[in-house]
């Protein structure tokens, strides 16, 4: 008899499928930066989306916790990829919703080197990556 899959790599291949089946859908804005409101809806799509996968997020290696992160974004209606631009071009480090935001948004790279975060980003996320944690530095 063939063996199950681990329930991890079904949680993987399920956040995979949806990444697949958003590649074809209309591009979504960033997440207002400082919103209070947009951070509460963050919250509530990010306690469903954790319905769906059977370890907490921050227990995931990087890549998952990207994907977990994405889903979130997009089932707020917001796309992570632009909401991470948007911060590492203007967060407001004082700000505490900005930098409640761009927690949430750092999730993915934490615990990585600057050198290691193409492990995880590609493209122009690994410099806004990089900016947003010069930023929150500060």
């Amino acid at each position: 008899m063939p063996r199950m899959p681990p329930l991890r790599l079904l949680a993987v291949i399920a956040l995979c499928a949806a990444l697949l089946a958003a590649c074809g859908k209309p591009t979504l804005p960033a997440a207002p930066l400082g919103d209070r409101a947009v951070l509460e809806q963050l919250a509530e799509t990010w306690r469903q989306t954790l319905q769906e996968v059977p370890t907490a997020p921050r227990a995931m290696r990087p890549k998952g916790r990207l994907l977990f992160v994405e889903q979130v974004f997009r089932g707020a209606g917001y796309d992570y990829a632009a909401t991470l631009a948007a911060l590492a071009g203007g967060l407001d480090a004082g700000n505490k919703d900005q930098r409640d935001l761009a927690e949430l948004v750092s999730l993915p790279f934490s615990g990585l080197s600057d050198a290691a975060l193409d492990e995880v980003l590609s493209g122009d996320a690994i410099e806004h990556a990089r900016q947003l944690r010069q930023r929150l530095k500060q």
